[in-house]
């Protein structure tokens, strides 16, 4: 099993999101991508996504509807499909990195709601497949579709052939994951070919490894993310608030007390040893349920992924 990410990464002290949009070109931001990708990497991250600083949906939706880059309304033209992240990380000679991707269906709710029109979702997933094609498959060892309202938003729920004919256009040699946030959904995901990993998070609320049957992974050849570390900070702190009588929102030291506590080594390595007994081989990748963005600071994060790496060598 791979120790992966999935992407978004506290801003550094001082910097705002409003910054980061203004100034995602320039030199000085590509070097703090580089910086937090280090970060990751001597935190024992295995397969360290970009660190995605920017919003998800913007980051791909803003270049899919500048008319400028476009062959047609939606349909991104090939040379402007990039990361800027991406693109600043392949400066370091990597030897290898986990790209996330708005998925499809993300990008159509986003901007029109859930009533799906097959001509505008199969324009969106062309650029999404577009984004893909302009990755260095030497480098890039897995492509992840970010879908977090698959399965937990009820009013979005694209037909088996809107999921077929989006998905499909993704061609690549490594793995492709789908992050979902809800296990609910993964059997709509098992007959989709170019998808070998789906991503299910399960540290939040361990029955959610439940919901998956090992047998459905081996009849379709599918691999399993399972998100084993907790990435939601807000109820992390709470607990530690609870348990202990305590108030330390404000207070860096006693966040990562409470990260210390709450999500200890010895948490996480029981969950890993859960996921390994309930699927064996098809367990292909761990790591925190989410991105990171809401934790206070970049050293809280790396404390998390630490405790992630310690975990495992407990294995």
């Amino acid at each position: 099993m791979i120790f992966d990410d999935i992407g978004s990464f506290p801003l550094p002290y001082g910097m705002s999101r409003e910054w980061v949009e203004r100034n995602f070109e320039t030199r000085e931001y590509a070097e703090m991508v580089r910086r937090a990708y280090l970060m990751k990497v001597n935190a024992g991250v295995e397969l360290p996504n970009y660190p995605q600083f920017r919003d998800m949906n913007r980051m791909f939706l803003d270049p899919i509807k500048n008319q400028e880059f476009q062959d047609e309304p939606y349909l991104i033209k090939k040379r402007y499909a990039t990361i800027p992240e991406v693109e600043a990380l392949m400066d370091m000679n990597l030897d290898s990195l986990r790209v996330c991707i708005t998925g499809p269906f993300e990008l159509y709710y986003r901007e029109f709601g859930a009533v799906i029109y097959d001509d505008v979702i199969d324009k969106i997933a062309k650029s999404v497949a577009r984004f893909v094609e302009n990755l260095d498959e030497n480098v890039v060892k897995c492509v992840s579709l970010d879908e977090p309202s698959l399965g937990t938003n009820p009013e979005l729920q694209p037909s088996r052939e809107q999921m077929e004919f989006a998905y499909s256009r993704i061609s690549f040699s490594g793995d492709v994951q789908i992050h979902l946030h809800s296990p609910l959904f993964y059997t709509e995901v098992l007959e989709i070919e170019p998808i070998n990993v789906i991503g299910i998070e399960s540290a939040r609320d361990e029955r959610a490894m439940d919901f998956v049957d090992v047998e459905d992974l081996e009849s379709y050849d599918k691999f399993l993310r399972v998100g084993i570390a907790r990435s939601d900070i807000d109820g992390i702190v709470a607990e530690y608030n609870s348990r202990h009588g305590v108030n330390v929102w404000g207070d860096d030291e006693g966040i990562m007390d409470a990260i210390n506590e709450i999500e200890s080594s010895e948490k996480i390595a029981e969950r890993i040893t859960k996921s390994v007994e309930l699927f064996g081989e098809r367990l292909k990748y761990i790591g925190p349920d989410c991105g990171l963005f809401s934790f206070p600071s970049q050293d809280h994060a790396i404390k998390l992924l630490e405790s992630i790496r310690e975990a495992k060598s407990k294995i």
